[in-house]
């Protein structure tokens, strides 16, 4: 019973994201994290920005629900590999029609630029506390 209650709260705190078996625990390949996140930096401000504005607060202008990507809560539930599938696959809420709440990065950048994005991530995530 308790196995069942846990892989539900697991399940829950990731709802509508794609997050494969074993996502959560993968880490960042890029051997210069510091060049990564400097790369990972122009990536999300030309990828990013405009909804979770420059410094990830969730306060860009084309929306008014994007999350901020430097609190605390978000931080700890959202290891490397967790924020990797969340820009690699999106976010799509399904109504009477699809809509695209994160838009997916797979078809748009390589696998290794979305790790820089994760780079760039981490070091917006300390530079805020």
């Amino acid at each position: 019973m308790l196995l069942a209650v846990v892989t539900a709260d697991a399940a829950a705190q990731y709802q509508g994201w794609l997050i494969p078996p074993g996502g959560r625990d993968e880490r960042s390949p890029v051997t210069s994290a510091r060049s990564a996140a400097t790369k990972g930096k122009a990536l999300f401000a030309a990828n990013c920005a405009r909804c979770h504005g420059p410094e990830g607060k969730g306060n860009g202008t084309d929306s008014d629900h994007a999350a901020d990507l430097t609190d605390d809560l978000r931080s700890s539930i959202n290891p490397e590999g967790v924020l990797f599938y969340k820009v690699w696959n999106g976010h799509a809420v399904q109504l009477r029609v699809q809509i695209d709440d994160m838009p997916a990065f797979k078809d748009t950048l390589t696998r290794d630029d979305v790790w820089a994005l994760v780079e760039h991530l981490k070091v917006l995530r300390t530079t805020t506390r």
